[in-house]
C-alpha cells in the first residue's frame, strides 16, 4: 500500500532532480556563451591588430607585424590567420598553418562571423572572419581606388573546451550532491510534518465502539488538519449518539416485552398445574396480551420502513374540517370519561395536498396522547388552519409533570417520564411513528410549551415541502 509520505518523498525527488537539471542545463548553457563571447572576442582583437598591421602596397598586401608581440602565429604557436585578397586569391599565412589554409569564410568589420572548425591536422579551433578594407602605404597614391581584403584568424580551443568540461563535472557533481541531499532531507521533513497526521491514523486506530466519547485533540494541528479533526469529532459524537439509542432501544424492547411475556409465562404455568382453573377470562387476557405484542411489533415495523422511505405517500385534495371533527369525535367519549373538554376548532372551507390516510394517523397519536396525559378536568384544544397552500394544526393540553427537558426525548421511542410500563396498553412509539409520518409527507412535528404547563403539538406543512416515500401506519390503533 502506498502512503502519502512515499508518494510525496518520490513525486518531490523527481521534482527536485528535474529543476535541479534544468537548472544545471541553464548554467551551463549561460557559462558556455559567455566563455564563447569572451574567446571570440580575443580573435576579433587579434584580427583587429592584424588589420591595422595590413597595407597595401602598389597591388600587393603586406602584413607587418612583431615576432615579439604575436609569438602566437610563429610556427607550433595555437594561432593562425591567413589573409586573401577580394579575388579570393591567398596573399599571406601565419607560420603556424604550415601547409594548410583556412576556411574562406568571413562577415563585416562591424559584424565578423564566428565559426568553431576542426583543422586538417584534427584539432578542434575557433575562428573568425571579416572583410576590410586595407590602409595604402605612404607612398600609395591617396586617391587610388581602395581594394578590400579577407582576414581569417583561428586559434586553438583547447583551454576552451577544457574548460567546458570542468563546468560539466562540477555542474553533474554539484546535481549529484543536491539530489543526494535532497534524498537524505525530503523523507525526514516529511516525517516530521506529517507526523500529526500519523498520529491522527493512530488515535483513530485505537477508537472502536466502546471508545467513542474519546476525542481528537485540534490544539496544535496544522491548518489543513483541522477541519477534517473537526468533522471526524462530529462523526464520534454522532455514532456515540447513535449507540447510545441503539442501547436504550434494546433496553426499551427488551423491558416492553419483558412484563407481558412474564404475564404469558404465569398464565401458561397456572393453566398446566390447575386446569380446572382456566375460564373464559383467561383466554382473553392472553389474547389483550397477545395484541398488544402484536401492536409493538407491528409499530416498530412502521417505523423501520419508514425511516428507509420504502412506500409511496398518495397526495391528494383534503378537506381538513371533517377529519379533525372525525378524530375528535373518536376520543370525544375518551375525554368525556375523564372529565375533559375537548375543543375543535378548523376553518370550514381549509384544505390542502396531503395523503389523507397519514394525516389521519399523525392527528389520531396526537389527539390521543393529549386525552391520555392531561390532567383531569382540564382542556384538549385542536386547531386547524390554511395559509399560502400549506397547513397548520395544533393539539394544545395541560401536562402536569413535563419541563423544557422532556421536549427532546417526547419523539424517542420507548419514552416515558415515568419509566414504569404503561398498564393502559400505550408503547411509547406513537410519537415517534407520527415524527415518521410527518416527514413522509413533508411536514414538521414540533413539541413546545404555549404557556405555564400548556404543551403544544405542532404540525406544519409550507408549500414548498416535498411529500417523500414512507409506509402506511399499522392498522391498530396508535398509541
Amino acid at each position: 500500500m502506498k502512503t502519502i509520505r512515499q508518494q510525496l518523498t518520490r513525486k518531490l525527488l523527481l521534482t527536485v532532480g528535474l529543476l535541479i537539471g534544468a537548472g544545471g542545463l541553464g548554467v551551463y548553457f549561460c557559462a558556455r556563451t559567455v566563455l564563447l563571447a569572451q574567446f571570440d572576442a580575443a580573435l576579433r582583437a587579434k584580427a583587429q591588430a592584424l588589420t591595422t598591421l595590413t597595407e597595401r602596397k602598389g597591388s600587393r598586401l603586406e602584413i607587418e607585424f612583431s615576432d615579439e608581440h604575436m609569438r602566437g602565429f610563429e610556427a607550433g604557436g595555437r594561432d593562425f590567420f591567413e589573409l586573401w585578397q577580394a579575388d579570393a586569391k591567398p596573399v599571406e599565412r601565419s607560420r603556424s598553418l604550415r601547409d594548410t589554409h583556412l576556411p574562406l569564410r568571413y562577415g563585416t568589420m562591424e559584424a565578423p562571423l564566428a565559426w568553431s572548425l576542426t583543422l586538417s591536422n584534427g584539432q578542434p579551433a575557433r575562428a573568425v572572419g571579416l572583410k576590410f578594407r586595407p590602409q595604402n602605404s605612404d607612398d600609395q597614391t591617396q586617391d587610388a581606388a581602395p581594394a578590400e581584403a579577407i582576414l581569417v584568424v583561428a586559434s586553438l580551443r583547447h583551454d576552451l573546451d577544457r574548460t567546458f568540461a570542468i563546468l560539466q563535472l562540477v555542474l553533474a557533481g554539484s546535481r549529484l550532491l543536491l539530489l543526494a541531499a535532497t534524498a537524505l532531507v525530503v523523507p525526514r521533513v516529511l516525517r516530521r510534518e506529517l507526523t500529526p497526521l500519523q498520529r491522527l491514523a493512530a488515535e483513530a486506530a485505537r477508537i472502536d465502539a466502546a471508545m467513542l466519547s474519546a476525542r481528537f485533540p485540534t490544539n496544535g494541528l496544522p491548518g489543513e488538519l483541522v477541519p477534517i479533526t473537526t468533522r471526524l469529532n462530529e462523526l464520534l459524537a454522532r455514532l456515540e449518539d447513535s449507540f447510545a439509542r441503539e442501547r436504550r432501544f434494546t433496553s426499551d424492547v427488551a423491558h416492553e416485552f419483558r412484563t407481558p411475556v412474564a404475564e404469558l409465562r404465569a398464565l401458561a404455568e397456572l393453566a398446566i398445574k390447575l386446569p380446572d382453573t382456566r375460564t373464559a377470562n383467561t383466554d382473553h387476557e392472553i389474547l389483550a396480551i397477545a395484541l398488544h405484542l402484536e401492536g409493538i411489533l407491528n409499530h416498530l415495523l412502521a417505523l423501520s420502513r419508514g425511516e428507509r422511505g420504502e412506500l409511496p405517500v398518495k397526495a391528494e385534495r383534503v378537506a381538513l374540517a371533517p377529519l379533525v371533527k372525525g378524530v375528535c369525535e373518536k376520543f370525544q367519549a375518551k375525554a368525556t370519561a375523564r372529565q375533559l373538554v375537548l375543543a375543535c376548532r378548523v376553518e370550514a372551507t381549509a384544505e390542502t395536498d396531503t395523503d389523507e390516510s397519514l394525516l389521519r394517523s399523525i392527528l389520531t397519536n396526537l389527539v390521543d396522547n393529549a386525552v391520555e396525559y392531561a390532567p383531569c378536568g382540564g382542556t384538549v384544544q385542536v386547531e386547524a388552519s390554511t395559509e399560502n397552500g400549506g397547513f397548520t394544526l395544533r393539539v394544545v393540553n395541560l401536562v402536569e409533570n413535563l419541563n423544557e427537558h422532556d421536549l427532546p426525548h417526547l419523539f424517542e421511542r420507548f419514552w416515558r417520564k415515568d419509566a414504569a410500563r404503561s398498564p393502559d396498553g400505550h408503547t411509547g412509539l406513537g410519537l415517534s411513528i407520527a415524527r415518521v409520518l410527518a416527514h413522509a409527507i413533508g411536514c414538521e412535528l414540533t413539541a413546545s410549551f404555549a404557556g405555564p404547563k400548556r404543551l403544544e403539538m405542532t404540525l406544519t406543512r409550507n408549500i414548498s415541502a416535498t411529500i417523500v416515500n414512507s409506509p402506511s401506519l399499522p392498522s391498530e390503533e396508535p398509541t
